[in-house]
Order: C-alpha cells, then structure tokens, then sequence
C-alpha cells in the first residue's frame, strides 16, 4: 500500500544572489522537516545533497529563485526554480569540473563544477529545463531504496526470563501469531512472529514475561525532556485532577514539561475523518493508532495492508509538536520527547516504528513508574486550573470506541477491543464480509483500549469509566491553540513509508524443496490429533507440524502420538514376554511362530 498520493510542502524557501547565510538556515529547518516526517536516513542524505546544490547554484548564477521540497507518494520530489542567465549548454554543465563561477565565489571556496552532476549522482530521477536569458527549473526524486523499505533485525519489547519460565503453556494458547514455543520445559519467543502485543505478559502466572522499558533515572540523560501524557495514563487516578498530575510530573527530579497525547488525537481524528471522506471504497478503512495491529495485520493479515489509513498515531504526532512548541518558544533547541507509555507496543513503536524510519520518540517511562512518582509528589493545595488542553473527543482516544466517536456519525463505523477479537474482526475483513457495509474500523489491541494496557495500574473499567467521564466534561471544549493552522496536507501527520508484509519463515529458500516440506507438513498436520491441546508446546497441531519440517520437533513430542508408540511397543514387549527359552521348556507351534517374527 502507497502513502497518500497528495503532494505535501515539507519546506519551501525564496532565494537572491548571494544569499549564502540563509542556505544555511533553511536546510537547518529542512533536516528537521526530514527527520519529523520520519524519512529514511540514506535517502534524506541524498535528498538534502541535492537541494544544497540546487539552492547554491540560485545564489552564484542567477537573480533570484526559489526552491522546494515536497514529499509525494513515498518520495521527496525536489523543485528548484530561478530567474537569470540560464545554461546555454548543459551537457557541458553536467560535466565535472566545469564551472563559470565568479572569482570572488571561488574564493570563498564555492563554484568547483561539481554542482549539477553532484545532483545527479545523488537523485533517482533528474531534469532540468532552460531557457538563456529568462532562468532554469530543475526537477528532482529521491525514493527511498529496497534497504530503506526493509526492516532492521526486530526489537522487541517483549521479553522472556527463563529462570522464572515454568513451562506451564499459558502464553502459547494466548499468543494471537503462534509466536511462542515450550521446549524443555522453557519458552521461547519466534521473533519474526512476535508483534509485543503484550498478551502473554497479561497471561503468564510466574511473571516470567515483561516489557523491556525505559528508567526513571534516564531522564537524567537528556537535557530538556517532555511528558507525553496519554489520555489513558489520567485514568488511573481517581482523587487527582490533570493539573495535578501535570504539576507532579514537573516536580524536581521529574520532567521538564509536559504535553497531552489528546491535543495530538484531535489533529489525528481531523485527518482521518478527511482521509475516509475522500477514500471511501466498498472496503473498510482500519485504523493505524495501535501498534500492535499495524503488526498484526503485517504478519497474519498482509492483504489488508492496503486498508490500513498511513496517518500517524497520536503519539508520534504529539512528540513532533511538542518538540516544536519547545524550540519555538525558546524553552530548548534539543529537547526529547518521553512516552509515558502503557503497553509494549508503543515501546517498540517508538524504537523500531512502523510506517517510518526513525520515531521522534527519545525514549519511554512505564505507567508504574509514573504512577508511583506523581502519587508520591501530588499535592493538594496547588491552584486548580484544570481548564481542558484538547477537545473531549481528542481525550476519548484512551479508550475503545474514543476514535469512532471523534470520526463522527456520519460514517459506519466498527470498533473492536482485545487482539484475539480483533483477528476475528480482521478474518471478516480478508472474506470479505465487511465490504460495503462498514466505513472504518477503530481496531485496539487491549481490552478497553489504551487503558487495558498491561503495564497500566488501575483496573481498566474503572479507568475507563473516568476517562468517558473527563471525555463527557470537556466535549465542548474547543482544540488546543498549538494545532492552529495545521491541516491536513501537513506531512507530520502522515506515514512516509508504504506499509509491507512482514517477512514470516519460509520453508526453504529454495521453492522445489519448499513445496516437498509443505506437503509433508500438511500429510503430518492430518495425521496429528487436530486437539490444539498445547501439550507438545507448540499452539497448535499445525504449528508442531511446522515445527517438525523446520526440524525444531518431532512427532513423539505430540502426547497423543507418543501414547500410540507406547502402546505399540508395550504390546511388542508383552508379546515377547510370554516366549519361553527353549532349554526351560518345549515350545509350541505358536511360540514358534512368535519367536519366528
């Protein structure tokens, strides 16, 4: 599935004759606008390599001009425009080492002829188009390459502590991808499989599985850090008002500042609400807020990719503008944006995203640990000015059904809570049963939504019940001033990369053998039980099977199949038991025969 095919302005700027200075403050601003929209390194490299040529070519040659960089279906597209002499040869242009850069240019270090065909080298498409005496346009692409598109070794969020593991099996029947096998009486995580839903961490009697989070104390190591405050994360106190919360967040020791994840649902909510309008098809649109789904569908649902709307989630959108409020109002030129995150998902997410290259998420803090420390530094005589930062709609996100509701009633849609309901929702989706008769699916991964998240502290009925409460306070407020004159063709608020498939096991890379390891799977998963006990430690008959052809099984960890061996060789030995040796008695013809076999 492509990103949206709208052109969207990452950074445009004017240009005169000799503007050298102002090149540099410009591609200040367009690094950062790259690095927000999450483009991939080596193709924002090549991206900037060429519109520095481009802008420096404007201030040497011509009058004046300007210069563009827009992002378009998954590409940078590059527009350098100018009025002035012209090239009246451009092959010769092209040509390394040819220049007609004045001498004062070329003392300063500029004008070397390598301008045009260091633009070249560094684009996959370029064009230029001149006319002597009016000016010159060059138009260029930079897209991202097969690397750039591929993920890196996964990280997970979730992990598995063997000494605790007493292979009781829980967390395979729960795992939604048959990520998780038990063999020697430990489990072990499939990482091409596990999508750190956060299910077995929730199922696990022996608290043998937890979430790889972040520390109070690295707080320590930025200079400037900011809260993300997630609307699910004011659920969890029932005697404490946001300011409240707000205040002990910033209490010494604690952050810097602190922005509310809400005020970024509301911009996320008005570019979806757009993006459905615009895009509605006899198929459903599903929502891209919950981590854990986005890899769920990659992995068990790769068909739907192209259903899956490429708006970023709130927490991604609310990092970028809480950085920018900060750098624009003077409070720090680096600050880091902190997840005070409740679940895994959003912690891996945030070190390895999907849909982006590089999240603008510096790092995370658990619920627990934010929980303890605003319980320990609350107070109750600070002034309460809890007027609302976002609209109600914007602060309903935290629960299920908070996005259908700011998506408005004028489409028909679906919300689905809990990952093994939303693969059954999902499951509708691939028949095709839900075509024409749903517009979107808000589709979360936990029970209840962003409150039912397993690092949470709160029960998440109860935490729901507040979070519709504080929804229902402020359903009138209006959206907060710091998303003013942003819309919808702002590109922070999209993905920039196209979503792929997850590249799950194969059998064998070799497709001949493939096809013989996948019959023999099948002629084993029909000889298996069919019972899904979980006995063999693996989920499922088909799993072991797999497993078998992987050679990571055998047959004889199958319970029922080693019964039937047992039984099988106990009736052999019992056979064998009644033959008498010959020098203790005579044998009879039948024992003859016995012996005979």
């Amino acid at each position: 599935m492509a990103v949206p095919s709208e052109r969207r302005l990452l950074c445009a700027f004017d240009l005169n004759r000799n503007d050298f200075r102002k090149i540099g403050d410009e591609f200040y601003r367009l690094k950062r606008a790259l690095l927000g929209i999450g483009f991939p390194s080596d193709a924002s490299r090549r991206a900037s390599v060429a519109a520095y040529e481009l802008a420096m070519n404007i201030v040497i040659h011509a009058d004046r001009g300007s210069l563009a960089v827009f992002w378009d279906d998954g590409a940078l597209r590059i527009e350098a425009k100018d009025e002035g002499p012209g090239i009246p040869d451009v092959d010769l242009a092209m040509t390394d080492g040819y220049s007609t850069a004045p001498d004062y240019v070329r003392e300063m270090g500029y004008g070397a002829g390598m301008g045009l065909p260091n633009v070249k080298r560094s684009v996959d498409c370029f064009e230029i188009l001149t006319t002597p005496g009016v000016g010159t346009e060059a138009l260029c692409t930079v897209s991202p390459g097969a690397r750039d598109s591929r993920s890196a070794p996964y990280f997970h969020s979730v992990t598995s502590d063997t000494s605790r593991c007493k292979g009781c099996t829980n967390c395979i029947k729960s795992c939604p991808t048959e990520a998780i096998r038990v063999i020697n009486g430990k489990a072990f995580i499939l990482e091409d499989r596990c999508i750190d839903c956060g299910e077995c961490i929730r199922r696990c009697p022996n608290k043998a599985k937890s979430a790889v989070s972040g520390s109070w104390d690295s707080l320590s190591l930025y200079d400037y850090t900011i809260a993300l405050v997630s609307p699910s994360f004011y659920g969890q106190f029932g005697d404490l008002t946001q300011t409240q919360i707000r205040r002990a967040l910033v209490a010494p020791g604690g952050f810097n500042g602190v922005f509310d994840v809400s005020i970024a649902a509301d911009l996320t909510s008005m570019a979806m609400r757009e993006y459905v309008r615009d895009h509605s098809h006899s198929m459903p649109l599903i929502s891209s807020a919950c981590p854990a789904v986005l890899r769920l569908i990659q992995v068990r649902y790769p068909s739907l990719l192209k259903n899956i709307i490429p708006c970023e989630a709130p927490m991604e959108v609310a990092a970028w503008l809480a950085k920018r409020r900060a750098i624009q109002s003077g409070e720090s030129r680096n600050p880091a944006a902190i997840f005070i995150t409740p679940c895994p998902s959003k912690i891996t997410a945030a070190k390895q995203p999907v849909g982006r290259a590089r999240s603008l998420v510096d790092g995370n803090v658990p619920v627990g640990l934010a929980h303890a420390w605003v319980r320990q530094r609350a107070t109750e005589d600070c002034e309460d000015d809890d007027a609302p930062v976002s609209t109600g709609l914007g602060m309903g996100w935290g629960r299920s059904g908070g996005e259908m509701g700011a998506l408005g009633p004028e489409f028909r849609s679906l919300a689905v809570d809990g990952i093994a309901q939303v693969a059954s929702v999902l499951d509708e989706v691939e028949k095709g049963i839900l075509d024409g008769r749903v517009d979107f699916i808000e589709a979360q991964a936990c029970l209840g939504g962003c409150v039912g998240g397993c690092l949470n502290v709160e029960n998440p009925f109860v935490a729901r019940m507040r979070l519709r409460d504080l929804a229902r306070r402020y359903k009138d407020a209006l959206a907060n001033p710091v998303t003013r004159g942003i819309g919808r063709d702002e590109p922070h608020l999209w993905l920039s990369l196209s979503l792929s498939p997850r590249a799950v096991f194969s059998l064998d890379e070799d497709p001949k053998k493939a096809e013989e390891k996948l019959l023999r799977l099948e002629e084993l998963e029909g000889d298996l039980p069919g019972l899904d006990c979980g006995a063999c430690g693996a989920p499922t008959c088909r799993a072991l099977a797999e497993d078998i052809v992987l050679g990571r099984g055998l047959v004889s960890d199958c319970t029922f199949k080693l019964r039937e061996r047992l039984e099988v060789l106990a009736d052999e030995v019992k056979s064998l038991a009644t033959i008498r040796p010959p020098a203790m008695a005579q044998r009879s013809d039948s024992e003859r025969q016995k012996g005979s076999v």
